[in-house]
């Protein structure tokens, strides 16, 4: 026999290590560019699926330099007060990453009100006044 046959689950499992290491180191590398080049904008919620342990699915869209970007982040709805009806249309704030706005990132207990205007290429930091946005803690 040999070697590849005899060792075909040992590979098997090396190549699946070695597959699911690649995926974290580029997630990892996605979220530090993201917190480098940070920039903020309003996310309207578009949709909610509900996931069975990984709390929901919430899909948003954005724009930045008049460019319509659609996206989906998973977190647990109702840990930040919202119920799955009241989610849809809800403006939250959104990090993206300035060199590519497709990376972004939901910050969901950051609410904008619906009287805010975003500048076209967004906001540097997180806007302070107080009538503008509802922390939640």
């Amino acid at each position: 026999m040999s070697f590849i046959k005899r060792n075909i689950n040992l590979i098997g499992k090396i190549l699946f290590v070695l597959l699911i290491l690649s995926m974290y180191f580029y997630s990892s590398i996605d979220d530090n560019k993201l917190e480098k080049e940070k920039m903020y904008s309003i996310a309207v919620i578009q949709k909610v699926r509900v996931n069975a342990n990984i709390g929901e699915s919430v899909y948003y869209v954005y724009f930045v330099n008049d460019s319509v970007y659609y996206s989906e982040d998973k977190f647990y709805v109702d840990v930040y007060n919202f119920t799955l009806q009241n989610i849809i249309g809800a403006k939250i704030l959104v990090k993206f990453q300035e060199s590519d706005p497709q990376n972004s990132k939901l910050l969901p207990n950051i609410r904008i009100a619906d009287s805010v205007k975003t500048p076209n290429s967004g906001w540097s930091t997180i806007p302070v006044e107080e009538d503008k946005r509802c922390i939640l803690e």
